[in-house]
């Protein structure tokens, strides 16, 4: 029996909620709920960008390829030049499907030798990215950025030193893949072959390449060789290619 002048402690207090109604702790847990949901998001819509420019890339690339070798839309570039005195397919860069200045001799077309330049071969393409404005769109300089921090043309591969490339002159017409870099032509030299070769072999094996997500053009211009058996292609990093003229499959050199 409890004595009556004993003091009993007082009842625990209720849990202090919030104006509205929730705990800090509940309100912990919301917050953290909502966080990761926002990080969900986030990266389905990284996801689905990255995707996209993917797809972007590669319709590029084929769009390059139908300008240079025709379509059932009409002649491409080779069909209409292939019979002009002087021409070399080996040569070719993709300012040309832009410009008639590499043969200005044949700047137009001529219907009765069924020879001659007849372009632009393509829409205008997007920009390449550079900071140097004045060649914003164009082939840019060995030492050009897409943007500041990034490394440059030459360190990532379109130079092969700081004055020569072999796709394309500072200022030419080109084609940009989603990331800022040109497409390129690459035709491998006749060394790559191990013995002597003429043009029309080495075309066999051209390629157009973007240089991917990373900007780093990976795929060396002396390899013969597509993907191995098992679908990987070392030596190509993550640059996206298309063989126009042959199947993207591995050849030994």
């Amino acid at each position: 029996m409890v004595d009556e002048n004993t003091k009993l402690p007082p009842p625990p207090c209720p849990i202090q909620r919030s104006a509205g109604g929730f705990t800090l702790m509940e309100l912990l847990v919301v917050i953290v709920i909502i966080a990761a949901l926002a990080a969900m998001v986030v990266s389905q819509v990284d996801s689905s960008r990255e995707n996209a420019e993917l797809t972007v890339a590669r319709a590029d690339l084929q769009a390059v390829s139908e300008a240079i070798f025709g379509s059932a839309a009409g002649s491409g570039y080779l069909q209409d030049m292939k019979h002009v005195p002087g021409f070399r397919s080996v040569n070719f860069r993709v300012h040309d499907l832009f410009s008639p200045s590499s043969y200005p001799s044949v700047s137009s077309f001529d219907p009765l030798a069924s020879r001659g330049w007849r372009g632009p071969y393509l829409r205008k393409p997007t920009s390449v990215a550079n900071t140097d404005l004045s060649l914003k769109g164009l082939f840019p300089t060995s030492g050009d950025r897409r943007f500041t921090g990034d490394a440059t043309f030459l360190e990532r591969g379109f130079y092969a030193d700081a004055t020569s490339s072999d796709y394309g002159l500072a200022g030419d017409f080109t084609v940009a893949d989603p990331w800022g870099n040109p497409v390129v032509i690459q035709v491998p030299p006749a060394i790559a072959f191990g013995s002597a070769t003429n043009d029309s072999k080495r075309f066999q094996y051209v390629r157009l390449v973007s240089a991917g997500p990373d900007g780093v053009l990976a795929s060396p211009r002396d390899r013969l060789a597509g993907k191995l058996a098992d679908g990987s292609a070392p030596a190509r990093g993550d640059d996206l290619v298309l063989f126009p003229n042959r199947a993207d499959v591995y050849e030994p050199e």
